[in-house]
């Protein structure tokens, strides 16, 4: 079948044709990509530190292929603008995989020299023809990992009792992102401090990232301590017209492990979802503590994805 392909451009509106992407609700969908309108959203609104001064990010990081109707067919993406990449397209275009994984090892060429590591990308379980595709030029199974998938439209386990004094929060009526600042860097990075730029440079973060059209305050939560610390945490990031949601950053504080705070967190962020008319909530983990964790909150199924690496020599 015929099909063209260009460069992303964001002056065009190629950010939307992105995003629409991800819009039918689709359980097949999830299961031949590890990517979702969430993870898109992150591409482009949350500036990393090397992305910042970097004006053309999106538009050197991003290549589309159209069908013979001028439809996105798929794309070739880097989440990073480094050596890792992700390759999507419809489930009829599955065939186009080949040439768009030519078309980065060709282009992208001199990344994995560039940042010190290999090629690599993801796929999930069902994706067989792409995991031969990758096959043949050399790459292989590096690591894996799983995603869940919580059914909204059923009952949800019932909400995990707090200890006294601690109570959730969102970050619409309590916004204080400076708590949570501190809680993500101690569970994180392992910091139990920030400086005060390192702060400004978080909020600024923060602002940035909360522009996007993911972001919902009632939906980034917190469990506070009497103390007004922040001690666990998750935030849902919604495709509405999708119907669906990825819970992301969840997170405990050091200090306070082993007490189920991150249950009760996400057990209200689904509660919460549910009561936003979703039909699905996603969550992916890549310890087995935290997919027992995720199982033993109701999650009805699972996908398993590969990291595949390209071995060196090949690079």
């Amino acid at each position: 079948m015929k099909t063209t392909h260009r460069n992303y451009a964001e002056e065009i509106g190629d950010f939307n044709r992105l995003a629409r992407f991800f819009a039918p609700p689709s359980l097949a969908r999830r299961t031949h990509t590890t990517w979702c309108l969430g993870r898109l959203v992150d591409w482009k609104y949350s500036l990393f530190e090397h992305k910042r001064a970097y004006a053309a990010f999106c538009n050197e990081n991003a290549h589309l292929w159209f069908d013979a109707f001028g439809e996105l067919a798929g794309f070739a993406i880097s989440e990073g603008g480094d050596a890792g990449f992700q390759i999507l397209t419809l489930p009829g275009y599955r065939f186009l995989f080949e040439e768009m994984l030519q078309w980065v090892l060709e282009t992208w060429q001199a990344r994995p020299a560039k940042f010190g590591s290999s090629f690599s990308t993801e796929i999930t379980t069902y994706q067989a023809l792409e995991a031969k595709g990758l096959e043949r030029y050399g790459f292989y199974v590096e690591s894996e990992f799983f995603t869940r998938r919580f059914d909204l439209t059923g009952e949800l386990a019932p909400r995990f009792p707090l200890e006294p004094g601690f109570v959730i929060v969102d970050m619409q009526s309590r916004p204080d992102y400076r708590a949570q600042g501190l809680l993500r860097a101690n569970a994180f990075q392992k910091k139990n401090t920030l400086t005060a730029e390192e702060m400004e440079n978080r909020l600024w973060f923060y602002n940035h990232s909360h522009a996007g059209p993911s972001y919902h305050p009632q939906t980034d939560l917190c469990v506070m301590a009497e103390d007004g610390r922040f001690v666990a945490g998750c935030e849902a990031l919604i495709n509405a017209h999708g119907l669906e949601a990825e819970i992301e950053r969840v997170c405990t504080h050091s200090d306070f492990r082993q007490r189920g705070f991150a249950r009760a967190v996400i057990q209200e962020c689904l509660c919460r979802l549910k009561d936003l008319g979703l039909a699905n909530a996603y969550i992916t983990g890549y310890s087995q503590a935290a997919m027992a964790l995720y199982g033993s909150l109701g999650a009805v199924d699972e996908v398993k994805s590969f990291v595949y690496e390209m071995k060196q020599e090949h690079s």
